[in-house]
């Protein structure tokens, strides 16, 4: 007698794990396309018709919807104001912010700097003020380097054109 295991996609052969893995992928496809057309024969209006309520009415998770090209594109034909994840748009204005926040210590960097350069060389300023700036200077460069690497750890690719205010 065969274990009831047996029949588990991981232990069959590579060829009935393939044959298995398609007719999901076909099954996934079918509940959707029909998910959507009922949709559409309810007179849904199309910004109604989103990931997210496909995803309730088909029972196909959101993450096989946006790894799938083919089942994303029925719903954005459905909506084609449906975007992918959003979490793409939150890291462009995180590096968007940290390219600002970069910009902003290296002009108050480049002010500190000159202010020393100012009180050491009209030998006005007392020395504790010049300590002060200089202190203040280093500060700045490593919060400069700390965003710097901040920046370029993110991973949206869009922060690789940070080198343009670094410069």
């Amino acid at each position: 007698m065969r274990s009831i295991n047996s029949y588990r996609p991981q232990n069959q052969h590579p060829d009935g794990l393939v044959r298995y893995h398609e007719r999901l992928a076909e099954q996934h496809r079918e509940q959707v396309r029909v998910t959507v057309q009922a949709m559409h024969r309810r007179k849904m209006k199309p910004h109604e018709i989103t990931v997210a309520a496909v995803v309730k009415e088909s029972g196909v998770s959101s993450a096989t919807i946006y790894r799938n090209d083919e089942l994303f594109a029925l719903i954005q034909h459905a909506n084609p104001n449906v975007q992918r994840r959003q979490a793409g748009q939150v890291y462009e204005r995180t590096i968007h912010q940290l390219q600002e926040e970069l910009a902003q210590a290296k002009a108050d960097r480049e002010y500190y700097q000159k202010e020393a350069q100012l009180a050491k060389s009209g030998g006005k300023g007392p020395q504790q003020e010049v300590i002060q700036l200089k202190k203040m200077i280093i500060a700045l460069q490593r919060q400069v380097a700390c965003l710097e690497e901040l920046l370029a750890r993110c991973t949206c690719g869009v922060g690789s054109d940070y080198s343009s205010i670094s410069r």
